[in-house]
């Protein structure tokens, strides 16, 4: 055995017990116990900050493109939590979470005529009509959406405001998703100008039931109505703008003057068209923050679950310690076929860019092997071309030589399914055996 090699399984033994001393060991466990103590009151706030901005923006894709609630990423994304039996936990299974479709996740026919007023209910829907449902919709009735396209739209566009909040790194994201799935820049920009508005506005303009008491500043007076408020954004094209609002719905889907594009907005009356009796909206909201914060205090268990007592002394004997291991050699083997590449297309590189180059790829592993969904479902739903076509524009974005990033890709795809097909199993294998759920 080599030198070289020896010191990489020395280096990954030890990773392998830091990782089990932090978060399966009982220490371990305990220690993120009092972190959860500590952090809660932070949490809280955070929550409350952040889950109306993505429930309402959700909304508001949802109003634009009909799309079905249930159908909707973050909004569909919701759990529930209960201590195991006796037999799961001599398994090793401290908390059992399930996966839960809320009741508020409905179609978008119901969600209207549960919260919009009677009179705006069948102009809104009749802006609707077109979109089909393969298996429900009748042929030359509707049209369809490319699953990679709906799936941007239904959670993509939520998750780069999410990943990220700088304004450069955010539209070069969704620019470069956009243009390799043909998605035309209007729609892109009204998207991104639409859910700036409502993250904006949810501390800089208050409006009822949405925005923070003590936080929320009150809305600047439009000079020609007291009834209009003026909301402030950063819009596509990192200009400050202001638009004239006068309910939330406004900035959800109306054609606001100057900020949106005609055709992906609804003319708006000079009153709320959701009805005032009406508390689906808001209720559907308190019940995503409470679930949220009555997870909160089960992080613990939750991080060091499908963890016996006698792995929970050995990080030898510890199975989730050895899957996380056989990720981490995956990953070691994914860079050093990287650096073999390199070392024979581009000899040159410096180790910056070589690290850039591994980086791409580790990306590309992660973005289509994800076992979670919110936003990463349109990675998976595109065909190969469109897949490369969006990893080489973001990367060549980046500062990185498009010829070489071809060359790798296709040297990539030749083992991406089957490394996908292993990263996925590992992550799901362990948990399904522990809960007794048969492995299909």
């Amino acid at each position: 055995m080599s030198s070289s090699l020896w010191k990489l399984l020395e280096d990954l033994d030890r990773q392998k017990r830091s990782y089990h001393e932090k978060l399966l060991s009982v220490d371990g466990e305990f220690s993120l116990f009092m972190r959860s103590f500590q952090i809660y009151d932070l949490m809280i706030d955070i929550s409350n900050l952040l889950i109306p901005e993505f429930y309402f923006a959700s909304l508001s894709n949802a109003l634009l493109f009909n799309l079905d609630l249930s159908f909707l990423e973050p909004l569909n994304l919701e759990f529930t939590w209960r201590f195991p039996d006796l037999e799961e936990w001599l398994k090793g299974v401290g908390i059992v979470i399930e996966r839960i479709i809320p009741d508020y996740a409905l179609s978008l026919e119901e969600f209207i005529k549960l919260n919009v007023k009677e009179e705006y209910q069948q102009p809104i829907l009749a802006t609707t009509v077109g979109k089909g449902y393969y298996g429900i919709s009748k042929y030359g009735y509707a049209y369809y959406d490319p699953r990679a396209v709906r799936e941007f739209l239904r959670s993509g566009t939520t998750l780069m405001f999410k990943k990220h909040p700088n304004l450069t790194q955010k539209r070069m994201a969704l620019e470069t998703l956009a243009e390799s799935l043909g998605i035309p820049e209007v729609i892109v920009r009204d998207v991104h100008d639409r859910i700036s508005m409502i993250i904006t506005s949810h501390t800089e303009c208050f409006i009822l039931d949405y925005g923070l008491l003590d936080i929320t500043k009150l809305c600047e007076e439009v000079t020609h109505s007291e009834e209009l408020g003026i909301v402030p954004f950063i819009d596509y094209d990192g200009m400050y703008r202001e638009a004239e609002i006068l309910t939330l719905a406004d900035i959800q889907y109306g054609c606001i003057l100057d900020a949106t594009s005609l055709d992906y907005c609804y003319l708006m009356p000079d009153e709320d068209v959701y009805k005032p009796e009406a508390r689906a909206v808001v209720d559907a909201l308190v019940d995503k923050l409470m679930r949220f914060r009555n997870r909160i205090m089960i992080t613990a268990p939750a991080f060091s679950n499908y963890v016996r007592g006698d792995e929970a002394v050995n990080y030898h004997k510890c199975e989730r310690t050895n899957v996380w291991g056989e990720l981490m050699s995956t990953r070691y083997t994914i860079e050093h076929e990287v650096e073999v590449f390199l070392n024979a297309v581009a000899p040159e590189l410096n180790n910056f860019d070589r690290r850039k180059y591994k980086t791409a790829v580790l990306q590309l592993v992660g973005h289509v092997g994800k076992r979670h969904k919110w936003g990463y479902g349109v990675y998976k739903a595109m065909d190969d071309p469109q897949l490369k076509e969006w990893w080489v524009s973001y990367w060549e974005r980046q500062g990185l030589n498009r010829e070489i990033l071809d060359k790798l890709y296709d040297n990539v795809k030749v083992w991406l399914p089957s490394l996908v097909r292993k990263k996925v199993d590992l992550g799901r294998r362990l948990r399904l055996e522990r809960l007794g759920i048969p492995i299909d």
